[in-house]
C-alpha cells in the first residue's frame, strides 16, 4: 500500500468521488475503486471489513465506508474530511434543486413532470423493498415478522416500535444463541482515545442543540427528528425512508405525502445517499438555515456510531446474538418498506399513463440500467403522456 496520505489529499479526493457518486449503496463500488485499485490506501480485506462494518450499523452504507476509509487513512481528521467533502456536492446541487422545486412545482408546464416523478418514486420504492427482501427474507418466520411490521406501519403505528417489536422477536426467535454469544472486549489506548473524540463530539451536538432549541424551537425541532431518522437508519439509506415519513409527514405534518415523494425523487438524482433528502425537507420547513441543520442532524449520529463501533467490530461481526437480532430488525424493514410502498402508491393518480410509466421505471431499475438514465427517461415519457 502506498503512504497514508495528507488530509488535504483525503478532502479533495472524496470531494471529486462525491460528484460522480450516483444510485446510492452501489456507489461503494466507486469507492472501492479508488480506494483499492486506483490509489492503493488500504487493502481488499481492509475495505472489505469497512464493507460489512457498514451493513450493521445504522446510516447511509457509502457513507459509513467513506468514513471507514477516512478512519484507517487518517484517524479522526481523516475520518471527517472524507466524510463532510463527500457528503458536500450532494448537499449543494440538492439546494439548488429545491430552490428551483419551490419556483417551478405549479407551473402548468411542470404539473406531468412531477406526476412521473412521484410515479417513479413509487417504482423506486417497490424496487428497494424487492432488493431489501431478496437478501433478507429466508423462511417463513421471517414473512410473518414482515407481515406484521407493515401492518403495524400502515395502522400508523410509529416504525420505533416496529423495530423494538422486531428486536423483542429477535431475542426470543435466537435466545438459544446467549451462552454463545459473549463479547470479548479488549481494552487499549487507541480505544479509549477514540471513546474520547466520540465523547467530545457528543458533548458538542448537545450543546448545538441546546443552542437550536434557545434560538429557534421549531428548527430544534428539524435537529432532533433528522438525528431520530439516522439513529434507526438500518439497512442502509432506504432504511431511513420509513422514519422520514412517520416523523416528518405523519406525526408532525411539517410537509404533506407529495411533497415528501418530490424530495425522494430529487434525492435519486443528486450524488450521495437517499437520506440527502433532509436537505430538501430542512429548505421546505425553513429555508437555509433549516437545510443545512437537517443536513448535519442526519449524518452526525451514523458518524459517531461508526467510530464508536470500530474498536468492537471484531467482536460483533463474530457475535451469533447480535447477527440474528441484526437480520430481524432487516426483516422488519421489508415489512416498512412495502407499508411506505403502499402509501407512496396510494398519493398517485392510476390512470393507464401512470401505470405504463411505473412498469417501465420498475423494470428499467430492476435490470439495473443506470438511475439517472430510467428517471430522465421516465421524466420525458411523463411530459409526453400524461
Amino acid at each position: 500500500m502506498e503512504d497514508k496520505p495528507s488530509p488535504l489529499n483525503i478532502f479533495l479526493s472524496f470531494l471529486k468521488l462525491g460528484i460522480i457518486a450516483f444510485g446510492g449503496p452501489t456507489a461503494v463500488a466507486y469507492v472501492r475503486e479508488m480506494v483499492v485499485e486506483e490509489k492503493k490506501w488500504l487493502d481488499e480485506k481492509d475495505f472489505n471489513n469497512g464493507v460489512a462494518l457498514s451493513q450493521i450499523i445504522p446510516g447511509a452504507s457509502v457513507m459509513q465506508v467513506v468514513a471507514y476509509v477516512g478512519f484507517k487513512i487518517g484517524g479522526i481528521i481523516g475520518a471527517f474530511l472524507a466524510f463532510m467533502a463527500y457528503v458536500l456536492p450532494a448537499f449543494f446541487l440538492m439546494l439548488f434543486l429545491t430552490i428551483i422545486y419551490l419556483y417551478v412545482k405549479s407551473l402548468p408546464e411542470t404539473i406531468p413532470i412531477f406526476e412521473a416523478l412521484r410515479i417513479v418514486v413509487v417504482a423506486l420504492a417497490a424496487n428497494g423493498t424487492l432488493g431489501f427482501g431478496k437478501k433478507s427474507i429466508k423462511d417463513k418466520l421471517d414473512i410473518i415478522l414482515l407481515s406484521v411490521a407493515a401492518v403495524l406501519f400502515i395502522l400508523k403505528f410509529s416504525p420505533f416500535i416496529v423495530i423494538f417489536i422486531a428486536v423483542i422477536a429477535g431475542l426470543i426467535i435466537y435466545r438459544h444463541d446467549f451462552k454463545k454469544s459473549q463479547l470479548k472486549l479488549k481494552i487499549t489506548k487507541e480505544k479509549l482515545r477514540i471513546y474520547r473524540y466520540v465523547f467530545y463530539i457528543l458533548f458538542t451536538i448537545a450543546l448545538f442543540n441546546l443552542s437550536l432549541w434557545i434560538i429557534d424551537p421549531s428548527i430544534f425541532l428539524l435537529s432532533i427528528l433528522m438525528i431520530k431518522v439516522d439513529i434507526m437508519a438500518f439497512g442502509g439509506g432506504y432504511g431511513s425512508v420509513p422514519f422520514m415519513l412517520h416523523e416528518i409527514v405523519d406525526v408532525h405534518g411539517l410537509i404533506d405525502a407529495k411533497t415528501f415523494m418530490d424530495g425522494i425523487a430529487l434525492g435519486q438524482i443528486t450524488p450521495g445517499p437517499i437520506v440527502i433528502t433532509a436537505t430538501f425537507v430542512g429548505y421546505i420547513v425553513k429555508g437555509l438555515i433549516g437545510a443545512i441543520v437537517s443536513t448535519i442532524s442526519v449524518f452526525t449520529p451514523s458518524f459517531v456510531i461508526l467510530l464508536s463501533t470500530i474498536p468492537i467490530f471484531d467482536s460483533l461481526k463474530h457475535n451469533l446474538l447480535f447477527k440474528n437480532i441484526f437480520h430481524s430488525i432487516l426483516v422488519s424493514f421489508v415489512g416498512l418498506m412495502i407499508a411506505v410502498t403502499i402509501k407512496f402508491a396510494l398519493a398517485v393518480n392510476w390512470t393507464l399513463p401512470a401505470i405504463l410509466i411505473f412498469i417501465f421505471a420498475f423494470l428499467g431499475l430492476y435490470k439495473k440500467y443506470n438511475i439517472l438514465l430510467v428517471i430522465l427517461l421516465s421524466l420525458i415519457i411523463g411530459y409526453l403522456i400524461l
